[in-house]
């Protein structure tokens, strides 16, 4: 008997998810379920989803797509035809949890919004993502991560000193708002288990998640730094000393970049240790990085910086690490997707999977975070081609023919 099979079943096994999302956001948020064992079905547009036009792709297939719609079931249906919504009003009575991230008031413009789906029986968590929320002056304003990035404060944070705000290369404001989505669809099913089950009628839980407003939620001391002191933090690069920890990113003499990191003078002494900063220990013992005055931690924060430099410069990067895990330092080398595909540690922490995809066979991704080693959490397939499951998903859940489909279909319906 192998250990998989002594695996108790998914977390979320039996929970129904309706995903209507038609970016990744929202689509994220409905994956992150289906990995804990949701059963999700995605409605998407008979037109396509935006999704599927991000790049990379390979003949018309996009990555993004494939990731975010990973173990959903998908079908298609136009929900601003009022068959359409009929259908969709008949999916989510059965359904636990409804994901939508479209422009506020667009569902309501449908007459899908949470009172209309109580008024048509449905009770069910609602998790709506939006650029700005769903209340508020801006909540009609269209936005995309990259606003969420500008508004929160991100941003103005990240860069050189002597250049321009700077934006992740990738989706950070989708992603963040996913997690938060995901997080907030848990607590609306705890809540609704504590008050007799998920089948009891409870009306619609509307979960609110504005993109800026995740993004800035994770950022510690913004405002709070602001208040007590009436800082505006700058833009420091890759240093930080200005936070009052040792860290920043160094050139090492084989041309690879090193990452240090050390909150507190205990870890930070383990990395002068291994640099030989013999000159920079008597201070750091005497307290330095405890000072409470704030400029004299930055500058001795600054003098270490200064030595590490010219220190990684001459050292090739395996001496470095030698040196740096000799001492029990925090040090990394700076990955790129190459680096990270042939990582053992990845590769032991099945963090790097293959899900099964209907045209390629399979497609490497990102495994399932968090890990729960005792439930059986598989990804069940990539995301799927438009309409794969609508056969399958319209014949068992409504009984609909195949002319009943087609007939739909001719309608642009399906």
């Amino acid at each position: 008997m192998n250990a998989a099979s002594n695996k108790r079943p998914p977390l979320l096994q039996g929970i129904r998810i309706l995903d209507i999302s038609h970016q990744y956001s929202g689509a994220n948020a409905a994956a992150i379920l289906a990995d804990l064992g949701a059963e999700v079905i995605s409605i998407e547009h008979p037109a396509g989803s935006p999704i599927r036009t991000m790049l990379p792709t390979k003949e018309g297939d996009s990555a993004w797509w494939k990731v975010a719609q990973r173990s959903k079931k998908n079908i298609t249906l136009d929900l601003s035809k009022p068959r359409g919504r009929e259908i969709f009003l008949d999916f989510a009575r059965r359904h636990d949890v409804l994901v939508e991230n479209f422009r506020p008031g667009t569902l309501e413009k449908w007459k899908m919004g949470p009172a209309d789906l109580e008024a048509e029986g449905v009770s069910l968590a609602l998790l709506r993502i939006s650029g700005y929320g769903q209340t508020g002056p801006m909540r009609d304003s269209p936005g995309f991560g990259t606003i969420a990035e500008a508004m929160s404060g991100f941003a103005y944070m990240n860069g050189f000193p002597d250049g321009p705000p700077a934006f992740p290369s990738t989706t950070l404001g989708d992603g963040v708002a996913s997690v938060f989505g995901a997080v907030g669809v848990l607590a609306a099913l705890v809540s609704r288990l504590r008050n007799g089950g998920l089948e009891k009628s409870q009306g619609v839980e509307v979960i609110d998640v504005a993109l800026f407003e995740a993004l800035f939620r994770i950022i510690p001391t913004q405002v709070s730094g602001y208040d007590m002191v009436g800082k505006i933090p700058k833009r420091p690069g890759n240093y930080l000393g200005d936070h009052g920890v040792l860290r920043n990113v160094y050139r090492t003499r084989d041309d690879r970049w090193l990452c240090v990191s050390a909150v507190g003078p205990v870890a930070a002494r383990r990395i002068l240790v291994a640099a030989r900063a013999e000159h920079l220990l008597p201070e750091i013992d005497g307290g330095a990085m405890r000072d409470s005055d704030m400029k004299k931690v930055q500058a001795f924060l600054w003098r270490c910086n200064e030595h590490l430099t010219p220190w990684a410069e001459s050292n090739t990067f395996d001496k470095l690490a030698a040196d740096l895990t000799a001492a029990g330092a925090v040090f990394s080398a700076v990955y790129n997707v190459a680096d990270i595909v042939q990582d053992p540690h990845y590769q032991a922490r099945e963090d790097l999977v293959r899900a099964q995809d209907d045209r390629w066979g399979s497609v490497l991704m990102q495994g399932i975070v968090p890990k729960f080693p005792a439930r059986d959490h598989a990804i069940r397939h990539a995301g799927r081609d438009r309409g794969a499951d609508n056969t399958a998903v319209y014949s068992e859940w409504m009984g609909f023919s195949s002319d009943d489909l087609a007939s739909l279909k001719r309608d642009g319906v399906l």
